[in-house]
């Protein structure tokens, strides 16, 4: 889990170039921004392969092909 520090640096939003941006910077070494004119957000991408895996566990007879490695539990 990373844990950001936000601040108000006037950074340009590369889409609508307001500086009405707040960049999030991580201890991790790297940064984040969001634009609060249009909603900008440079993670957009990560966001939204997240939303678009749905977690289903496909199962298969032989047990190859899985889409997460699954390991079997003893009670």
């Amino acid at each position: 889990m990373y844990d950001a520090e936000g601040s108000f640096d006037e950074e340009p939003c590369p889409r609508c170039g307001a500086t009405t941006t707040v960049t999030y910077h991580y201890r991790e070494g790297f940064s984040e921004l969001e634009c609060l004119a249009c909603a900008f957000r440079s993670d957009w991408e990560e966001v939204s392969a997240l939303q678009r895996y749905h977690g289903d566990l496909l199962e298969h007879r032989c047990g190859k092909d899985l889409p997460v490695p699954v390991k079997k539990l003893k009670a």
